[in-house]
């Protein structure tokens, strides 16, 4: 999607450019955490995820639970067992230039109600371009070691960690204690990795990070351990500890008691001061021997980070101060046009490969074909492409023209023939033929199968693919067809299936015939609708009859949703389509119920209760507040109704507070509010 102006997008164009963004996002995640194959830089990673992050604060109401900001890395993958983190593992919002770092001290000074004078410490470090893992040691030894995986679900890599050589086995402190870091391939053996890798004719690793995260998740611990990797520590978790630390650095400082190696590190005092560190880190990471990808600053004070708490998947007291991204010239080979399982059509443009900072790109999104229009886009064009940018490579626009047209687009889809259409206030062209397209239906049928949906084991695109083309399948019902169609053309029968791979496969599907409510909505694949907003319309609703029933307003008043996205799902579930498809799917497996479960104290006065807030907090921010409600189970109101359950009100409240007396609603001070926290 082209990158207008935020200010300037309607609400439609807004979500629209969200929901593409999510997808994307999403795709990038399991390329970058489980295959360790990312298609794109890290510089266009985050300026993807920053574009999110702005568009939703312009437009908040567009912000879902399932949104990227919302969530860290990715699905975990099978390969290993499972560990669930004590507490999540998050990842840092980033800054990518000086103003950016003065908005972020504004914005925690802001919260915190210091005032503009006020002098914050920060514990100034590298960021290493690496693999976030987690240790947990017990009585001084070594228990497991897991991947950060999706923040709160890592991966089982305990005997892998154990042949990294800085990481001790044993430490003198005799309680339980969990340390993360980042572990990391050094440039050399990088170099002699793909040195090797060349010589025995393998693929090469595109760079050290991605080196690191294939050696760390390989099944056998040999061959992690002949990769040399190295860790750096950065964090202590003392959550069931006795340990008490009152800044970043004192923490630092224990790390290297504990004989644990760790980046160099500085305190900083304002910007000035910050900019100087960055700089300095900037010109010298040419003489390192590992990569960093920019710079990270913590608020150094412990009690001031846990005031600050946390926004969505990132700390509020803490941010990464990103390097420059960079710029390359190249030549459009060919353009190509997709076909996604909503049926939007998408051209992609096919580069002369170009290695930018160790990531090889082939190709760039051209958005729409009112994009190629604009930039007057043609097949042999010179073009600058731009490390950061939208999902991958940025074109910033054409350098030489090649004497090629300007390339126009298709009035029928590339995949069944139907006539494109162009409704009205989108700016992309759509294959109307959903259930019928063969690209659509193989998109979606993938999807459905995947492991986010159904997680039929090895029913993958491929065999996907296979039996489409082949007539076993049309839709997702057919999957649960299968077994019935074998006996009219046996499966075991065509090259490449035998009756053990046959059994397995028909076992794999007959094992998802239940399927819990959350991963059945995720799979109807209705736009924007992904697991955690699954999740909570599950937690709502209980049973799929509930949710097909339900009416506008109680979608609207689901927490998390908006208006928009209640919209989405109410036409969804009025679509004869959609419930024809559902019913169908429905005589052939068993929608499970579903309750719902929290950790929140259900003793706690605001525990499920409505609150608003009114008038100047004097004791904290109106944010923070806010976040301390939510952390105990509460809900947040936005303007006053029958729901609110109280009222808390500051100095120099206004119509809110009458509104509530007319309404009786009980009404708390600032200090009655804390109290009952």
């Amino acid at each position: 999607m082209p990158k207008s102006d935020i200010n300037s997008l309607s609400i439609e164009e807004a979500k629209k450019e969200l929901d593409f963004l999510k997808s994307e996002l999403k795709r990038h995640d399991n390329l970058y955490y489980n295959e360790s194959n990312p298609e794109i830089s890290d510089a266009e990673y985050d300026e993807l995820r920053n574009r999110l992050n702005e568009i939703e604060k312009i437009f908040p109401n567009l912000k879902s639970l399932d949104s990227p900001s919302q969530k860290v890395g990715a699905t975990v993958g099978t390969l290993f067992q499972k560990i669930k983190h004590e507490i999540p593992m998050l990842s840092l919002d980033n800054a990518f230039s000086q103003d950016d770092m003065i908005d972020f001290i504004e914005r925690i000074k802001r919260f915190l109600k210091l005032s503009d004078e006020y002098k914050f410490e920060f514990c100034a470090e590298q960021k290493i371009d690496g693999l976030s893992a987690a240790i947990l040691y017990e009585n001084g030894k070594l228990i497991y070691g897991a991947t950060r995986g999706d923040g709160y679900i890592g991966e089982d890599i305990t005997e892998n960690i154990k042949t990294i050589s800085n990481i001790p086995h044993q430490i003198d402190y005799p309680g339980r204690i969990e340390i993360r870091g980042e572990v990391y391939m050094p440039i050399d053996s990088f170099k002699k990795l793909n040195e090797i890798k060349e010589l025995n004719a393998e693929p090469t690793f595109a760079n050290p990070r991605n080196a690191a995260a294939g050696s760390l998740r390989q099944l056998n611990p040999q061959i992690t351990k002949s990769r040399n990797l190295k860790f750096f520590a950065y964090y202590i978790n003392t959550t069931n500890s006795n340990l008490k630390f009152h800044t970043q650095t004192d923490i630092m400082q224990f790390l290297e008691k504990l004989s644990f190696s760790t980046a160099k590190y500085a305190i900083c005092h304002n910007i000035e001061e910050i900019m100087d560190y960055y700089n300095k880190i900037y010109q010298l990471r040419e003489n390192l021997n590992y990569d960093i990808d920019g710079t990270v600053f913590k608020i150094n004070s412990l009690e001031l980070q846990d005031r600050l708490g946390f926004i969505g998947r990132s700390p509020r007291h803490s941010i990464a101060f990103k390097f420059p991204p960079e710029i390359a010239e190249t030549k459009i080979m060919d353009i190509k046009v997709s076909v996604g399982r909503t049926g939007k059509i998408t051209p992609i443009a096919i580069l002369e490969p170009v290695n930018l900072m160790g990531a090889m790109i082939s190709k760039a999104t051209l958005h729409n074909f009112e994009e190629i229009e604009r930039k007057s886009i043609s097949i042999g064009d010179t073009v600058r492409i731009l490390r950061s940018g939208d999902v991958i490579p940025k074109i910033i626009g054409v350098i030489r023209k090649s004497q090629n047209q300007v390339f126009r687009p298709p009035l029928i889809c590339p995949s069944c023939g139907v006539s494109l259409i162009k409704y009205p206030q989108l700016i992309d062209l759509y294959c109307p033929n959903h259930y019928s397209c063969p690209e659509q239906a193989i998109n979606y049928i993938s999807y459905f199968v995947s492991k986010n949906c159904f997680d039929i084991i090895g029913f993958g695109q491929k065999q996907v693919i296979e039996f489409y083309k082949e007539g076993r399948i049309k839709s997702a019902v057919d999957i649960f067809k299968l077994e019935d169609y074998d006996k009219i053309s046996p499966l075991s029968k065509k090259q490449g299936w035998g009756e053990v791979s046959v059994l397995k496969l028909y076992q794999a599907i007959n094992a998802k015939r239940s399927v819990s409510l959350p991963r059945f909505i995720t799979s109807l694949g209705i736009p924007g609708v992904g697991e955690v907003i699954s999740n909570m319309l599950a937690d709502k609703f209980e049973n799929i009859d509930n949710l097909i029933e339900s009416q506008k307003e109680e979608l609207i008043e689901t927490e998390g949703l908006g208006e928009l996205m209640a919209e989405e799902i109410y036409s969804f579930f009025r679509n004869d389509i959609n419930l024809n498809f559902i019913n169908k799917l429905r005589s052939y497996i068993t929608i499970l119920p579903h309750k719902s479960i929290n950790t929140f104290d259900k003793n706690n006065k605001f525990y499920k209760k409505m609150l608003i807030f009114t008038g100047m907090l004097t004791r904290m921010s109106r944010d923070e507040a806010k976040n301390l409600a939510l952390s105990k189970g509460a809900k947040i109101a936005t303007s006053i109704s029958k729901n609110v359950n109280f009222v808390i009100v500051g100095e120099n409240a206004g119509s809110k507070l009458k509104k509530a007396q007319e309404l009786n609603i009980p009404i708390l001070t600032e200090e009655e509010f804390i109290k009952n926290i």
